[in-house]
């Protein structure tokens, strides 16, 4: 097979080339073509998926949900089935769909791995620029979360140590400011909520924080909607995330959708597959498109 590697030279403590190095080598003396690109950036990266896709067997990603949200926003609907080397900071999808670090693993799945498909949602928000468009294929936040990222992107030099994060949440509270949202999901309006997230995998923010049961191709995802967030309540909603429980709080409304719109008077800080990406107004909506992942076999 030809086999186009993609490595994140910032990933893992600039660990990505050495590991994208190593899947070559064992491709290689398996008897596969195997070509290899160092992404400096979002658009290098999705113009890398691009043209890949096209000349490609199979594609690899070495690096963290945020270089394969550049990946996927690249490729096109007729692009070959991609694998993901985990070496990000948080890995939410690789925890979601047990995916190894291991080199020898990533082999496996090349050759043998089961195709997962995953919903891609697309997005349309207010970026640094005006309007933009994307696609989003693990979850959201507007309000709080969106805070906690844009600080983050704020004081980030270099790679991202999960110690940081510890601090800006605490900024993050004192420093946002509450604005109510008008939601509206698949056509009902669901009153003023300053803050929500929206998912299409289990987990969310860490793979200790569980939201419950979400199909990765089923065409919907899980919006959570929160009232009355401070340091307490929010120390509530994860204590009961990490035992599954949160929708069973009275003050968290969950639904299944696919479409979801929120707007305010005044624009919220807004996160898309863990990266600050502008603010709202949002619109969001599931249309059928997904991305083949290969996965490990029962």
């Amino acid at each position: 097979m030809q086999i186009e590697i993609l490595a994140n030279p910032f990933s893992g403590r600039g660990r990505g080339p050495d590991r994208a190095a190593r899947i070559a080598e064992l491709l290689s003396s398996r008897g596969h073509l195997v070509g290899i690109h160092h992404g400096r950036s979002r658009q290098d990266a999705m113009a890398w998926a691009e043209n890949a896709a096209a000349l490609a067997d199979r594609l690899i990603v070495v690096g963290g949900d945020g270089t394969l949200s550049s990946v996927l926003n690249g490729l096109s609907a007729a692009a070959p089935p991609l694998v993901l080397s985990p070496l990000g900071t948080a890995n939410l999808l690789a925890s979601e769909l047990n995916i190894s670090r291991r080199p020898e693993d990533t082999v496996t799945l090349v050759e043998r791995g089961a195709v997962q498909k995953l919903d891609l949602g697309s997005l349309q928000f207010v970026g640094s620029e005006g309007p933009q468009q994307q696609h989003s294929f693990l979850c959201l936040g507007f309000g709080y979360d969106g805070e906690v990222m844009r600080l983050m992107q704020q004081q980030r030099q270099g790679p991202i140590h999960k110690a940081q994060y510890l601090k800006i949440l605490g900024d993050a509270l004192r420093s946002w400011h509450p604005i109510p949202h008008r939601i509206e999901a698949d056509g009902h309006d669901l009153g003023e909520y300053c803050y929500g997230v929206l998912s299409g995998i289990s987990i969310y923010g860490s793979p200790l924080l569980r939201l419950g049961r979400c199909d990765l191709d089923d065409g919907i995802w899980e919006l959570f909607l929160f009232q009355n967030l401070n340091l307490l309540r929010g120390g509530l909603f994860a204590l009961a995330a990490a035992g599954g429980q949160l929708d069973r709080l009275p003050d968290v409304r969950r639904l299944r959708v696919r479409q979801v719109r929120m707007e305010a008077a005044s624009p919220a800080p807004l996160q898309v597959d863990g990266d600050f990406v502008g603010h709202t107004p949002l619109e969001f909506h599931l249309d059928g498109q997904q991305v083949s992942l290969l996965v490990p076999r029962p």
